[in-house]
């Protein structure tokens, strides 16, 4: 499995590493900080400086054994020394965005009694779904409200490991069937916001709930009884 330096510090722009293997356009590198993309994330992009230039890092992906690959367009050597520099503002901006889906999917559980079904995270805009029974367009108003009363509050936002016998008797800490976190030699991954929420989750965020701004519902639709469609903004 790649070594992932993003599991450890989200806010890590830049590496070294080598190339150790190259295929029809993809390399696998010693280590990596590039987010592959999972749980609605996209994957991170950016660019593998070297000697003599750099490349474009347009696409990243796992395979079955844990190694991520990545998109570059171009044959690497093994052995070949790069060093990885991510597009930051645009990781910046999904962990700011994913941290408010968190903070959504929450407040929408606790308050509202919502389940969510689906997820989709954007650098200017993200979309979630919930199966909200009886929700009207006209409590739109307390839900936004609800979140970015939590968002100010400045909940520090950490992440830790546990066994997966810890988490398998911990239903509370998976709030989707359709995607379940996936489980690394054993264990988990938990995102924590302090005092307020805890749930597995294998992607990167901010370190307070402050950072993310303020939000705001920028579109609602019925798709269903009982279905609901939400795209949310970040405003400052």
């Amino acid at each position: 499995m790649t070594p992932r330096l993003y599991l450890e510090d989200s806010y890590q722009r830049e590496f070294n590493a080598e190339v150790l293997e190259y295929e029809d356009g993809w390399c696998v590198l010693s280590r990596t900080v590039f987010y592959p993309g999972g749980g609605g994330q996209p994957c991170d992009r950016g660019q593998l400086l070297l000697e003599g230039g750099s490349v474009e890092v347009s696409e990243i992906r796992e395979d079955a054994e844990g190694r991520l690959w990545h998109r570059i367009g171009r044959a690497l050597a093994a052995g070949t020394a790069v060093r990885g520099v991510i597009d930051w503002s645009y990781r910046h901006a999904l962990m700011r965005h994913h941290g408010l889906m968190h903070v959504v999917n929450t407040v929408a559980r606790q308050h509202f009694g919502g389940v969510i079904t689906g997820v989709q995270l954007g650098s200017e805009e993200s979309r979630i779904d919930f199966k909200l029974t009886g929700f009207s367009r006209e409590q739109t108003s307390d839900l936004e409200g609800r979140v970015n009363e939590v968002l100010q509050h400045g909940h520090c936002v950490t992440s830790s490991v546990i066994s997966e016998d810890e988490f398998r008797a911990r239903p509370e800490l998976i709030r989707t069937l359709n995607v379940l976190p996936p489980v690394v030699d054993g264990r988990v991954r938990i995102v924590e916001i302090e005092g307020f929420d805890a749930q597995a989750c294998g992607g990167t965020h901010v370190h307070s709930t402050r950072e993310i701004g303020r939000a705001r519902i920028r579109k609602f639709d019925n798709k269903g009884k009982d279905n609901k469609r939400f795209y949310w903004t970040l405003t400052e």
